[in-house]
């Protein structure tokens, strides 16, 4: 029966269920392509090791062959960039974060990841838990969405600025914004000069669709 639902996933969307989120509206999680998706009316949230921004960034960063021991995610969904860290060797500890407490209740029911006894939830608003942190990680992977939006403030000076201390020196910081449509690329080219000056030699990836920028704590 698991091998039939795996195939004609592959054919159709098999819908999990429908919950309403207090920030998002109403989401879905299907079973798409033997992975689980969780998804808005107007973007995917996760899809399993479907989801290509990181899957693209993470090997063209090689980010399997960095000495990771410890991992932030800002923004966790169902736990998408868990799935794609699943065969890293040394990662010790996860501390997933969302604001959303029922798409964390999700992310904790459908995560595959062999990693998942590494996680520890953590309910909080990205923004409070940057500022107030006082651990350093070796991986951070900012991925906060609603809908299809960065929120306006974790664009602010501010946030890049708490950010910037929860990455520990040699780590690598991963920040994920949609790049699809006229209005996100303009956004985005503002955004870049002001995450440049917070991260300096920072860069970004144009992963056909989202644009991640990147920045390595060299100090």
């Amino acid at each position: 029966m698991a091998l039939l639902r795996k195939f004609i996933s592959y054919f159709f969307d098999l819908t999990q269920e429908k919950v309403q989120s207090r920030y998002s509206g109403e989401v879905v999680v299907a079973y798409s392509r033997g992975q689980y998706k969780l998804s808005t009316s107007n973007a995917i949230y996760s899809f399993g090791k479907y989801y290509t921004s990181f899957d693209t960034v993470f090997r063209q960063l090689q980010v399997g062959e960095r000495p990771v021991q410890s991992v932030l995610v800002l923004g966790f969904g169902l736990g998408s960039v868990v799935d794609l860290l699943g065969q890293h060797p040394s990662i010790q500890l996860i501390t997933a974060v969302d604001a959303d407490d029922v798409i964390m209740d999700l992310g904790k029911k459908y995560l595959q990841s062999g990693l998942k006894s590494k996680v520890e939830w953590v309910c909080a608003d990205a923004a409070a838990f940057a500022s107030t942190t006082t651990q350093a990680y070796d991986l951070v992977l900012f991925d906060v969405f609603i809908d299809d939006l960065t929120p306006v403030v974790f664009m602010q000076t501010e946030f890049l600025e708490s950010l910037k201390k929860t990455v520990a020196p040699g780590g690598l910081l991963l920040f994920s914004k949609i790049h699809d449509s006229h209005h996100s690329k303009i956004e985005n080219e503002q955004f870049e000069k002001r995450f440049t000056k917070v991260f300096p030699s920072a860069f970004s990836i144009d992963t056909d669709g989202n644009k991640l920028f990147c920045w390595e704590n060299k100090q």
